[in-house]
Parts: structure tokens; C-alpha cells; sequence
């Protein structure tokens, strides 16, 4: 009676086997791919895309000592219409002045205000920069505090 119980669940199995591999295979095609369109891009991109930065650098020696050497600095990134930046007095021997600007650019003219410390004061002023081919002219100097210079361009990973 096991024989013929396994001779019935045998038989089944065999056609099912024999079925499944006569059956043709069919080829799914796949979908048309998705084609992105042209999207215009956001403000923001394009601001983002139009990112510049700029450098600007005066060594002076020190009393006309090559050994000593003052150094100004200024450091712009402008992404679109906005400026950031440093701008820094590092003489070599006097208490030094350090600050951030920050402002908005029309043309090629800056206005923007600069926060700085310098002989453990604080302090915020306006500025003005007039960027030309090699070299800028920061004034606005309206406190007198010597912010005033024109300083060189030069590359930026000095």
C-alpha cells in the first residue's frame, strides 16, 4: 500500500515537471526609460553656481626691515549679490586688528559693514570696497580708525 501511495504522489510531480518545461518563455519588455526634462533652476542654484572668491594681500616690511613684515589681508567670497569675507591688520609688532565683513555687491562696488576687534575692543563700522583687475581700495573710513587702503590681488591659497 506505500508503493502505491508513492507511485500516486510520483505521478503528479513527473507531469508537473514535464508541463513546466515545455512552457515557452515569454520576453518581458522592459518600459521606456523616464527622460528627464530641462528644469530651470532656482535662484539659489544659479547664486550658488556664480560663487567667486577673491584675495588680496600688502606685505610691508617693518621699518624697512625685510626681516619683519606687516601684513593686510582680505578675503572676499561673493555668491551672487552677497559678499562675506576677512579682512585683517597684522602688523608685527602692534596689537593687531581682525574682523569679518559681510555686505552686498552692485557692479564692482561693495557695501557692507566690517566687525572687528583690535586692542581687546569690538567694534562694527560700515565699509566700502571698489574691486578693480588687481588690486581694491577699502574706504568708508568715516571713524577715522585707519581702515582706509588699497590693497593687491593675489591668489587665494597664499
Amino acid at each position: 500500500m506505500l508503493k502505491l501511495n508513492l507511485k500516486i504522489l510520483l505521478i503528479p510531480c513527473f507531469i508537473g515537471v514535464f508541463i513546466s518545461c515545455n512552457k515557452e518563455t515569454k520576453v518581458v519588455a522592459l518600459p521606456e526609460p523616464v527622460i528627464e526634462r530641462n528644469v530651470p533652476k532656482s535662484e539659489i542654484k544659479k547664486e550658488v553656481e556664480i560663487k567667486k572668491s577673491y584675495c588680496f594681500r600688502n606685505e610691508t616690511p617693518y621699518q624697512e626691515n625685510a626681516e619683519y613684515i606687516d601684513i593686510l589681508e582680505l578675503k572676499l567670497e561673493i555668491i551672487g549679490s552677497s559678499v562675506s569675507g576677512i579682512y585683517n591688520w597684522l602688523p608685527k609688532f602692534k596689537d593687531r586688528r581682525e574682523g569679518v565683513i559681510t555686505g552686498k555687491i552692485v557692479g564692482n562696488k561693495i557695501e557692507g559693514k566690517y566687525e572687528f576687534s583690535q586692542e581687546g575692543k569690538v567694534e562694527t563700522v560700515p565699509i566700502e570696497i571698489q574691486l578693480n583687475d588687481d588690486s581694491v581700495i577699502v574706504s568708508n573710513d568715516t571713524n577715522g580708525i585707519g581702515i582706509g587702503a588699497t590693497i593687491k590681488r593675489t591668489n587665494c591659497s597664499i
